[in-house]
């Protein structure tokens, strides 16, 4: 899939979901998009079989969990809302951006939708313009899934890697900048190499405030040091930070998100300017950095962050583009190492727009650049970088032997040699870091704050890393990957790791300088060690903890975090076994698939055959463990698992329990095809639904049994995203589940517009009307690419869909770390 083409010129179309709307355009499965009478004449739209709104007091699409959803009286369905805390917690956040980018613009397409029928940009949110008659219709799952899901995610993701500098520069990245320069010298490694990429995504520009990157970078101005004001680029994200910023209202500088420099604007279309901040990311930095940020390193958000990066650069390297941003998709292989060099003349070829069958090639523009757009060119090849760097600080600066001090391997070949008898080596759970300034505070965005000790706070290793680490960098291999014929083996990651920019590699495990071998070897020792130190032989199952210098796991085992731990170990075999695609990986597994590791030692292996076999065992033991002892048999998830007294913890269950259950055991099902975990996640969702669903309010309940105020996490949320999406893929969306469909549809649409944009539907006629803001959503701010430009006019809500900009917010467009939703 190649995602729709965001920064584009456009004009607003300007559609409202009113009522008395009779057009009809086409939906998810053959269906419709067809309004229906709301209870106040307005319209309500029914999308594929499922209802995409009401998120309040109007007939539910549900017939589960009315009243107070265990079969107790109608409840209230005021609401009020409050954001608890406003921290940015960072693995916690990125796991629920990952969720919500495959919730997003695939699932949409999943479900029938042209992207090209959504205006992002528009004053009006929640429309969906079919591209082959014009038609329109309100869309609020489509709109939902396939523009906020999908972007709220990303921006999170850019505010990490970009924007906000909340962890470690990419200055003193241990690839970058080995020997530690400093001042100058710092300046002179990261500068050009910032350039270079601005270059070879076409990015660049001479016009200082006009040109996505100036390149060369103004030599005056101390807050545009690199090209692009106020850039802060991040290779090791710290473990949380308060976000609060103070982004400038107001378009002054005519910053349009028109891809790159030169390029046309449709006939009848006009240019559309957005916040400063989009192209000026001064205002968007953390103002009092030191004061808030918590300079703690843990892999779980290193890892989460390397995965989500790698999906949005997978994402973005779908093609290469030409000087007027046509999608190339082919030409000579043998001119490979053309692309993306400066002023290159690589002809390739793009799908003819006059082909409606999408078939035929035409010949582009000489230049063949990174990205399928400049702009994501430039920011997919910079977080290539951070992660490149990443890899080399993981195995060189963040491991342990003794849990007193952090120490490295010797080289990526020690690394793959690790095994079943070498001295324990381990990442441990937290690390403090202290920085030093290596300028003035008027250079701090050209000479960065430099790390000088870092200090272990906790010594054990936690399974919520080491998944973190196994999804992250088995999709980080699948990249450099040259078997792999989606991801690592197509023109556009071929021409990434040929050497320039980024080194190439002999495709075998034998310790090459490469991020190929660097993740083979991080994924070798995070593997071994979740065997040799978290698997408990006892009760077969890995524990959430674990002592590496006596060797001993833990005793404790929760729900979410074996959950996951099945969606990273999966997620790394996919990667090693080359069938590892984007978005693509929801059919059950071959199994038997040689992986490169298993060319690797393993010696003192408890176990006999390779080391790919023995990741699909840990699969099936954790599957096994989740259906058979953290379900009971209705299929209600317990929060956890004591096994020193061998019972299920007493509290009542919380939503992220319940939901990852679901998750875990789906994943669990596509790896092993054991249909035994299917039937036991489809007892599990009807749990979630007749005891967990408030019809009422359109609501889950956050903790079983309470039914007045629930507690939204990113984690919780998350968790529920993507088991709900999950479960339409797997079991839902058949023949004969019509109305299961649409109801997982329906609490997918609510989660989204109640829960995340703070949004209660009272008379569920599908439109924001005045009152209907709680005043408070999961999602703290929005910026251009859901609607909002921070103009002063638009007072603070351009699109109206209770989500303000976030120059009226003070935050970034990200989630917050905890929402508090009570009845009134």
């Amino acid at each position: 899939m190649r995602r729709l083409r965001s920064f584009v010129a456009v004009s607003v179309v300007g559609v409202l979901a009113g009522a008395g709307m009779s057009s009809v355009v086409s939906g998810c499965d053959g269906g419709q998009i067809i309004p229906t009478p709301g209870p106040d004449g307005g319209t309500t739209s029914n999308a594929g079989g499922g209802s995409s709104v009401s998120t309040g007091a109007g007939t539910s699409a549900s017939t589960g969990g009315q009243g107070g959803g265990d079969g107790g009286p109608m409840l209230p369905t005021s609401l009020t809302a409050k954001v608890s805390s406003r921290r940015f917690l960072t693995a916690d956040h990125m796991l629920a951006s990952l969720e919500m980018q495959i919730s997003g613009e695939p699932f949409a397409e999943l479900m029938g939708r042209d992207l090209g029928g959504y205006d992002r940009f528009s004053s009006t949110p929640d429309v969906y313009v079919d591209p082959a008659t014009g038609m329109s219709a309100p869309d609020l799952l489509g709109f939902s899934t396939a523009v906020e899901s999908y972007e709220y995610s990303k921006q999170a993701m850019n505010n990490l890697s970009f924007e906000s500098g909340a962890g470690l520069s990419l200055q003193f990245g241990p690839l970058l900048n080995p020997m530690g320069a400093e001042g100058d010298a710092a300046f002179a490694l990261l500068g050009p190499r910032l350039e270079y990429f601005a270059k070879a995504s076409r990015a660049s520009g001479a016009k200082v405030g006009k040109d996505f990157v100036a390149v060369p970078a103004p030599t005056n101005d101390l807050k545009n040091a690199y090209g692009w004001a106020g850039f802060w680029p991040v290779y090791a994200e710290f473990r949380s930070f308060d976000p609060t910023i103070k982004a400038k209202v107001g378009a002054d500088q005519q910053c349009s998100l028109a891809g790159a420099i030169d390029e046309p604007t449709p006939p009848g279309t006009t240019m559309q300017y957005v916040g400063d901040y989009e192209c000026d990311s001064t205002s968007l930095n953390l103002p009092s950095r030191d004061a808030q940020v918590e300079k703690v390193i843990e892999v779980d958000a290193l890892g989460l962050a390397a995965w989500k990066q790698t999906l949005w650069t997978i994402n973005y390297w779908g093609s290469l583009h030409d000087v007027d941003q046509n999608p190339i998709i082919k030409f000579d292989p043998a001119s490979l190492a053309q692309v993306g060099v400066p002023g290159n003349a690589l002809v390739g070829q793009w799908p003819d727009p006059l082909d409606p069958g999408g078939t035929s090639l035409v010949f582009g523009k000489a230049g063949t650049f990174f990205g399928d757009v400049s702009l994501e060119g430039w920011q997919g090849l910079v977080m290539l970088d951070e992660i490149d760097n990443k890899s080399e600080l993981m195995l060189k600066g963040l491991m342990t032997t003794d849990g007193a001090k952090v120490s490295g391997v010797a080289s990526v070949k020690a690394a793959l040699d690790y095994d079943y008898t070498s001295p324990v080596r381990w990442w441990p759970a937290s690390i403090a870091v202290t920085e030093k300034a290596t300028g003035t505070p008027a250079e701090s965005l050209k000479f960065f704050p430099k790390a000088t000790t870092f200090t272990i706070q906790n010594k054990g290793s936690r399974l919520q890393d080491l998944t973190a680490v196994l999804g992250g960098f088995g999709t980080v291999f699948a990249m450099t990957d040259a078997v792999n014929s989606e991801v690592g083996g197509s023109l556009p990651f071929l021409a990434t790791f040929d050497g320039v920019p980024f080194a190439a590699d002999n495709g075998l495990p034998d310790g090459e300088n490469s991020l190929h071998d660097r993740s083979l070897a991080i994924l070798k020792m995070a593997l071994v060690n979740l065997d040799r130190l978290h698997f408990d032989t006892r009760n077969k199952v890995l524990t959430d903890t674990a002592d590496p210098i006596a060797k001993a796991p833990g005793t404790t085992v929760s729900t979410l975090h074996t959950s996951y731990s099945i969606l990273g170990l999966r997620t790394a075999l996919r990667g090693l076994n080359a069938s590892l695609a984007l978005y693509s990986n929801d059919t059950p597994d071959a199994v038997g698939t040689p992986i490169p590791l298993d060319q690797t030692k393993l010696g003192g292996a408890p176990y006999t055959g390779t080391l790919g076999s023995r990741v699909l065992d840990l699969i099936t033991a954790q599957g096994d463990f989740l259906a058979d002892k953290l379900l009971d048999a209705d299929g209600l998830a317990a929060n956890g698992w004591d096994l020193a007294t061998g019972k299920a913890d007493s509290a009542p269950t919380t939503l992220e329990a319940q939901s990852s259950a679901i998750r875990g055991l789906l994943e669990a099902y596509l790896a092993t095809s054991n249909v035994h975990y299917r039937q036991r996640a489809t007892q599990a969702y009807d749990i979630l639904e007749k005891r967990f669903w408030m019809g009422d309010v359109h609501l889950y309940r956050t903790t079983l049994g309470e039914s007045s105020k629930m507690t939204y996490t990113p984690v919780a949320f998350g968790a529920t995203h993507g088991a709900l999406r999950q479960f339409w893929k797997l079991v839902a969306n058949h023949p004969g589940n019509e109305k299961l469909a649409a109801e997982v549809l329906s609490h997918i649409t609510s989660g989204m517009k109640l829960v995340v944009n703070g949004w209660n539907d009272v008379n569920a006629d599908g439109v924001v009307q005045p009152g209907e803001c709680l005043g408070a959503g999961l999602q703290m701010a929005e910026r251009a690419l859901t609607g909002e430009f921070s103009i002063a006019t638009d007072k603070g809500d351009r699109d109206h869909d209770c989500v303000p900009d976030v120059a009226t917010a003070g935050m970034p467009a990200s989630l917050a770390a905890e929402l508090v939703i009570e009845r009134k």
